[in-house]
């Protein structure tokens, strides 16, 4: 059994990757929520304890399918923005309006 409080350290690190995980798959999340912030590494973890590595594993599988998931919906994006961007922007017209009464 590994070091007790190394234990802890990665328990509690991989529990916040698994809720920046599942927030960033969350269709009601915002940028606005805390989850959003920048995650930073933990320092001083050593190294993993192989009881953990499963779950390590599981959660290095659900980034992967979010990093494809993200790399999908910024072609999607692309192409919508490209389409925006072919249609002709309209000129600057004016009035064709006299005051005659005025």
């Amino acid at each position: 059994m590994p070091d007790p409080a190394e234990y802890a350290s990665w328990t509690a690190a991989l529990a916040d990757l698994h809720a920046y995980a599942r927030a960033a798959r969350d269709p009601d999340s915002t940028a606005d929520d805390a989850t959003t912030a920048i995650w930073t590494p933990p320092i001083h973890l050593g190294p993993l304890p192989v009881e953990l590595r499963e779950r390590a594993e599981s959660l290095l599988a659900e980034q992967r399918v979010s990093a494809r998931t993200l790399d999908e919906l910024h072609r999607v994006t692309g192409r919508h923005l490209s389409a925006v961007r072919a249609v002709p922007q309209l000129a600057d017209r004016q009035s064709v309006y006299l005051d005659v009464t005025g």
